[in-house]
């Protein structure tokens, strides 16, 4: 039976939460997920990327304002909103694809660590349309099925993943950052996007073979086949 990728459905309940980031859950709507590790983003890259927001803030006449503020400024033109939003996140993004840390998921045999729980419920409680395995983060494309929950599952994910992998090096203590970051996906096109960013990924950070594990979803029969390099 051929899997049925949708996007945002703004008819259709929607699960709000929050922790340190604000999570949208919809069953059955594709969800962009990055995982990364608890080292990827040091203080000051993050004091970098804080730097190239209020450069952006300022080119639009916000100095001295916060972007979340911005952002729920109804009376800020939409599309203002939307290119610091974009911005905002790609920056973030361009950041992690520069492979701070120690970048541990390098490593084949830990990186399918993380393809081993990522696939474990696949076809189960999730569907995944594809992922990349980065040497120190990790994006998905997955539509969750009824009854089960995209903070759940990815937790369950991270903790399994982070333990088999901490076991294999002999370390202890927190492997991922403890939330992902997640965007259900909203139109066709941004789909296409995100389809292409994952595939792109290792390119873009100028990853050798054998320094990534890409995995897609094999369309043509509906079965998952993986390809690793």
């Amino acid at each position: 039976m051929s899997t049925i990728w949708n996007i945002f459905d703004p008819d259709t309940d929607v699960l709000r939460s929050a922790r340190n980031l604000p999570h949208w859950d919809q069953t059955g709507a594709l969800t962009f997920v990055t995982m990364r590790l608890a080292d990827s983003m040091p203080k000051e890259i993050v004091t970098k990327w804080h730097d190239e927001i209020e450069l952006r803030l300022a080119e639009h006449g916000f100095s001295g304002r916060k972007i979340e503020e911005i952002l729920a400024d109804p009376t800020v033109n939409s599309k203002t909103r939307e290119d610091l939003k974009r911005f905002k996140r790609r920056r973030w993004h361009g950041h992690l694809d520069d492979c701070h840390g120690e970048c541990p998921l390098r490593r084949p045999k830990l990186a399918k660590e993380v393809a081993k729980s990522l696939l474990h419920f696949n076809k189960v409680r999730y569907d995944l349309e594809r992922f990349v395995v980065m040497p120190n983060h990790a994006h998905v494309l997955v539509q969750m099925r009824a009854g089960y929950t995209l903070r759940k599952e990815f937790s369950g994910i991270m903790r399994f993943s982070g333990r088999a992998i901490n076991a294999l090096i002999g370390k202890t203590g927190r492997f991922w950052q403890s939330e992902p970051f997640d965007h259900i996906v909203r139109s066709l096109n941004q789909f296409r996007y995100l389809q292409q960013y994952i595939y792109d990924n290792p390119s873009k950070a100028k990853l050798s073979k054998g320094e990534y594990v890409f995995w897609k979803h094999d369309v043509s029969s509906d079965d998952s086949e993986s390809r690793t390099t």
